[in-house]
């Protein structure tokens, strides 16, 4: 979300080129160069960069390919015998490409609890923002770095009128792992051990990186704290109406009359939890977007939608095909977290280059971290 003062959470070098190709024009330090900003970056002394300009960087490099098309959709992809018929339409034209390989990368989509009814999810908010900051009852429910940014832009507007509330099931509110050894997790040498372990392996190790993958930002956290205190600081009552609720479980969100009731139960005792908002912004997360085309395509199942995935993010298939499928999108379950991270998007592109070239572009295997796995 493009929320003011929200920063990235990867490092600045972690952006489209530098850990694959440190020399490429694409570059943030050259954006920085090219723009006039690179001396002001060295001033400010910080590894992350507004959320802001990293768009206005993608913006940047994006206007000197000519090979990226926006308002085009994919409808359909075929496998024959000289690789893949994709199957594009645009401005109320089709047109059909032929490719050797395809590269999967339609990503995720809002995930909603069935019986959460009229919510917006987090991907909306910036939509809905404005209207947002005039209820005089508003709650957010879950956790991560979404709800936080939310939750902590909401409570900076709210007058002392407004309750703005943040729910969570979580048993308590938890910073992001920031320790560095980690953070190894998300390199290449992980996700190769990672991947070698059998299916059921892999499913009971993602359960232990919920730390990583739903924790808030350090300086969210503060910023949040900070803006409480604040508005606390004259005594009284609380000075503001709004209230921190953890170990909830929502079981439904109901829409009537302009208002939404919100009923759950206590994750411990059991109490019943009963609250009346006038709009409910909730960060559930997201499932991957998967195209209705796979369906024809002989892929290996792992399990009900985790396609078998080689190491090298290949599409397995159940017979040889002319060409490769490659994926960025549905790969957690093959790939542990570093699936959705920012910061190892880039090695993946390097792995599939090099895989669909036939030769090393890139050195990835070079970039070893100090953990063995």
């Amino acid at each position: 979300m493009l929320i003011d003062g929200m920063t990235m959470q990867t490092h600045y070098l972690q952006d489209l080129v530098t850990v694959a190709d440190p020399t490429n024009e694409a570059s943030f330090l050259n954006y920085l160069s090219e723009t006039g900003r690179l001396q002001t970056f060295i001033t400010q002394e910080r590894n992350t960069i507004p959320r802001t300009e990293y768009n206005r960087y993608l913006r940047w490099v994006v206007e000197s390919l000519s090979t990226v098309k926006f308002g085009h959709r994919v409808s359909d992809v075929t496998a024959d015998e000289e690789g893949y018929v994709v199957t594009v339409e645009s401005n109320g034209q089709t047109t059909q490409l032929r490719a050797v390989h395809v590269v999967l990368g339609t990503g995720m989509t809002p995930l909603v609890p069935d019986g959460f009814e009229q919510v917006i999810h987090t991907s909306e908010y910036m939509t809905y923002r404005d209207v947002l900051k005039d209820k005089y009852r508003v709650g957010v429910v879950g956790s991560g770095q979404s709800a936080a940014e939310v939750f902590l832009d909401l409570l900076r507007d709210a007058t002392d009128e407004q309750r703005v509330d943040w729910i969570t099931r979580s048993d308590h509110f938890e910073s992001l792992e920031a320790g560095k050894l980690g953070d190894e997790i998300f390199s290449v040498d992980y996700v190769r051990y990672f991947h070698s372990l059998s299916y059921s392996s892999r499913q009971a190790l993602l359960g232990s990186f919920e730390r990583f993958r739903h924790g808030v930002n350090p300086e969210t956290m503060t910023a949040i704290y900070e803006t409480m205190y604040h508005r606390t600081a004259e005594g009284g009552p609380t000075g503001q109406q709004t209230q921190l609720l953890t170990q909830v479980e929502v079981e439904a969100i109901t829409y009537d009359w302009l208002t939404h009731q919100l009923t759950g139960k206590h994750v411990y005792t059991g109490e019943a939890v009963e609250r009346t908002y006038d709009l409910v912004v909730v960060a559930t997360g997201y499932r991957p977007l998967l195209p209705s085309w796979i369906d024809r395509l002989p892929i290996v199942w792992e399990a009900e939608d985790a396609w078998r995935v080689s190491e090298t993010h290949e599409v397995q298939m159940e017979e040889k095909l002319s060409g490769k499928l490659f994926t960025h999108t549905n790969i957690e379950h093959s790939h542990g977290p570093a699936a959705t991270n920012l910061g190892m998007a880039v090695y993946r592109n390097a792995i599939i280059l090099n895989e669909m070239a036939g030769e090393t572009l890139y050195k990835v295997s070079v970039q070893k971290p100090f953990t063995t796995f």
